[in-house]
C-alpha cells in the first residue's frame, strides 16, 4: 500500500510540475502558429575574394526564417537574411518554393518586409500580439530553421527588456526582447510568439562565442516591428554601398574627398527609380571584397557625401521626411563625370 501511495504521489507531483503544466499550452500554440512560419532561402551575388578570370562574382546561399503577416503575401524577416540583390525563395510547410522580393527595409532595426509573388490557398496569416504586455519571466517560443532544420520549436523565457536610448529607426526607439531561447543560424528572422500564438517579436541576433549559438538571443519587440513595417513605413532608399575616402577616393579620381561606391541596388526601391547602378567587377580593397564599376554617390538631396557619422544621421533624417510625390535628387560620379539623377518618391 505504501508503494502504491508513493507512486500516486510521484505521478501527481510530475503532473503539477511547471514543465508538465506548460507543455499543453505550448503544443497548442505551436500547432496554431506553425503554418504561418516560412523558410527563406537566398542566393546572393557577392564580391569574390579575388577577381575571377571570367569577371564573374561568387554566389552565396543563405537560410533564414520569417512569418506571413498579411493575406496579400507580406512576410516579415530579418534584414541580414535577405541581401539587397538576392534571389529569394520562401516555402511554407509543404516545402514548395515561392519567389519573393524585398519591398522595404528598416536597416537599423535589422528588419525586412518581403512580398510573395503568390499566396498559397491554405496560407495562415499570423496575428500580432501586444509586446508591451510582456514582462521578464513570461514564457515565449520561436519557430525557425536552425542550421536549415525547418519548423523547429525552441521554448524559453523573457530574460529582460532592452530599450537602447540611442538606437532609432524612423524616429522609433528599437526596443529589444532578450530571451534564453536556444537559437542558431537559420533562426534569424523567425517570429517570437507568446503562449497565445501571437507574434510578439522577430529574432534578429544571438550573443555567442565563435558563432556557435546557444547564447542569449534578441528579438525586436513586436509592437516596434508592426509600427515600422506595417503602420508607419517611410521611404526606403535600397542601396548597399562602400565608403570611399582619402587615397582611395583620389585613386578613383573623385571630384571630392568622399563618396559612396554603390555595390547593389534593390529592385523597387527609391535607388532603383533613381537609376543608380551597382558594381560588377570584383576586387579587393584594403583586404575587403568590393564590386567596382558602379556609380559613386557624391551628393544626396543637396548634401555632399562625407566620411562622418553626422552625414549618415542627417541623410537618414532627411529620408525620413520624404513623402510620396516628393522629388529626390542625387549626384553621382559615373564614367569620369558628374551625373545628376532624380526621381519621384512613391508610397512604400
Amino acid at each position: 500500500m505504501q508503494i502504491k501511495l508513493a507512486l500516486v504521489a510521484a505521478w501527481c507531483a510530475a503532473a503539477l510540475a511547471p514543465g508538465a503544466v506548460s507543455a499543453q499550452p505550448v503544443r497548442e500554440a505551436f500547432t496554431r502558429a506553425n503554418p504561418s512560419v516560412v523558410l527563406i532561402r537566398t542566393t546572393a551575388r557577392t564580391p569574390a575574394a579575388a577577381p575571377a578570370t571570367d569577371g564573374t562574382t561568387s554566389q552565396t546561399d543563405g537560410v533564414g526564417s520569417g512569418v506571413l503577416v498579411s493575406a496579400d503575401g507580406k512576410v516579415v524577416t530579418a534584414a541580414h537574411v535577405v541581401k539587397t540583390d538576392a534571389t529569394i525563395e520562401v516555402s511554407f510547410l509543404d516545402g514548395v518554393p515561392i519567389e519573393a522580393t524585398v519591398v522595404w527595409m528598416a536597416p537599423s532595426a535589422d528588419l525586412a518586409l518581403l512580398q510573395l509573388v503568390r499566396v498559397p490557398a491554405n496560407a495562415v496569416v499570423a496575428r500580432f500580439g501586444d509586446s508591451d504586455r510582456l514582462e521578464t519571466g513570461d514564457q515565449v517560443f520561436t519557430i525557425g530553421a536552425p542550421h536549415g532544420a525547418t519548423h523547429s520549436l525552441a521554448v524559453g523565457w523573457i530574460s529582460a527588456r532592452r530599450q537602447p536610448s540611442q538606437v532609432y529607426e524612423d524616429a522609433t526607439a528599437l526596443e529589444m526582447l532578450q530571451t534564453d531561447l536556444n537559437v542558431f543560424g537559420g533562426n534569424s528572422g523567425g517570429p517570437l510568439f507568446d503562449l497565445g500564438g501571437d507574434v510578439v517579436g522577430i529574432v534578429t541576433h544571438v550573443l555567442s562565442q565563435g558563432g556557435a549559438g546557444g547564447g542569449p538571443s534578441f528579438s525586436v519587440a513586436g509592437n516596434v516591428v508592426k509600427r515600422l513595417l506595417l503602420d508607419e513605413r517611410r521611404t526606403w532608399f535600397g542601396v548597399e554601398s562602400y565608403l570611399l575616402q582619402g587615397a582611395l577616393a583620389e585613386a578613383l579620381n573623385l571630384p571630392q574627398p568622399s563618396g559612396l561606391l554603390v555595390q547593389a541596388v534593390s529592385p523597387g526601391s527609391l535607388a532603383a527609380r533613381l537609376g543608380l547602378r551597382g558594381g560588377s567587377l570584383p576586387a579587393t580593397v584594403l583586404d575587403a571584397p568590393v564590386l567596382l564599376g558602379g556609380d559613386v554617390l557624391i551628393e544626396v538631396m543637396g548634401v555632399p557625401v562625407e566620411a562622418s557619422p553626422s552625414f549618415m544621421s542627417g541623410f537618414l533624417a532627411a529620408l525620413d521626411k520624404v513623402r510620396p510625390g516628393d522629388t529626390v535628387a542625387v549626384r553621382v560620379w559615373r564614367g569620369g563625370r558628374v551625373v545628376p539623377l532624380s526621381a519621384t518618391a512613391t508610397a512604400p
